[in-house]
C-alpha cells in the first residue's frame, strides 16, 4: 500500500538538510556583508556630510588670508586687525576640528588629484614641479575637497634655444593667407594664370 512506502532514503534526507544548511549560511553571510557595507556607507556619509558647507567657508577663510596679507606693517597692532586675526584663527580651529587639513603644494610634483594647473612657466626647477600656488588645496579627512590652483615648471630652457611665440588666432590666419597668396604668385600656378588672363580679357573689352 502507499502508506507503507518510505518517503525517502536516509541519504536523501541528509543531502536535503545539508543543502538547506548551506543556503542558510550563504544568506546569513550575504546579510552580514550587507549590514557591514551599509554601516560603512552611513559612517562615510556622516564624515563628509558637511563637505559642501566647509567648502563654502573656505572662500571666507581665503578672504581673511588675502586681507591680512595686505595689512601694512605699521597697522598690525590696530585693534580691528587683531580682531580679524582672532576671527581667522577661530574659524580655522573650527574647520580643523571637523577634519579639514591644508595640503602643501610648493616644490612638489604636479598631481592632478590635488592640483589644478593654470599655467606653465620657465624655471630652474624640474619639469612638472609646482613653483607657485595661487589658491591652497584642502582635504577633509582623507579626501581632497578643493584642489590647489598652481603654476607648473616647464623646465629649464637651454641657452640660445628658440621659444615659440604665440600669436593671436586672427594674426595667424592672416599670415597663412599672405603665405598662400605669395606662394601662388611665385609658383605661377594654373589658377593664378587663369585669373590674370580673365583680368586682361576684361580690360580689353572695356
Amino acid at each position: 500500500m502507499d502508506e507503507d512506502r518510505p518517503i525517502g532514503t536516509r541519504d536523501e534526507a541528509e543531502a536535503k538538510v545539508d543543502q538547506l544548511t548551506h543556503d542558510l549560511q550563504r544568506e546569513r553571510a550575504d546579510f552580514t556583508n550587507y549590514r557591514r557595507r551599509n554601516e560603512a556607507e552611513r559612517a562615510d556619509f556622516a564624515r563628509f556630510a558637511k563637505t559642501e558647507l566647509i567648502t563654502k567657508l573656505l572662500d571666507v577663510l581665503d578672504g581673511f588670508d588675502r586681507a591680512l596679507e595686505h595689512v601694512p606693517s605699521e597697522m598690525q597692532r590696530e585693534p580691528w586687525v587683531e580682531g580679524m586675526w582672532l576671527v581667522e584663527r577661530k574659524l580655522r580651529e573650527i574647520l580643523t576640528s571637523e577634519g579639514l587639513e591644508e595640503v602643501g603644494s610648493l616644490g612638489k610634483p604636479f598631481d592632478p588629484y590635488v592640483h589644478e594647473a593654470i599655467g606653465h612657466v620657465d624655471s630652474d626647477a624640474p619639469e612638472g614641479t609646482v613653483v607657485d600656488e595661487i589658491r591652497k588645496a584642502y582635504k577633509l579627512h582623507d579626501r581632497v575637497i578643493r584642489p590647489a590652483l598652481v603654476t607648473v615648471a616647464r623646465g629649464a630652457v637651454p641657452p640660445g634655444a628658440q621659444t615659440e611665440t604665440l600669436r593671436p588666432p586672427g594674426a595667424q590666419t592672416e599670415a597663412r593667407s599672405d603665405e598662400v597668396e605669395h606662394l601662388g604668385r611665385a609658383s605661377g600656378s594654373p589658377a593664378s594664370e587663369d585669373q590674370r588672363n580673365s583680368e586682361d580679357q576684361r580690360n580689353q573689352e572695356e
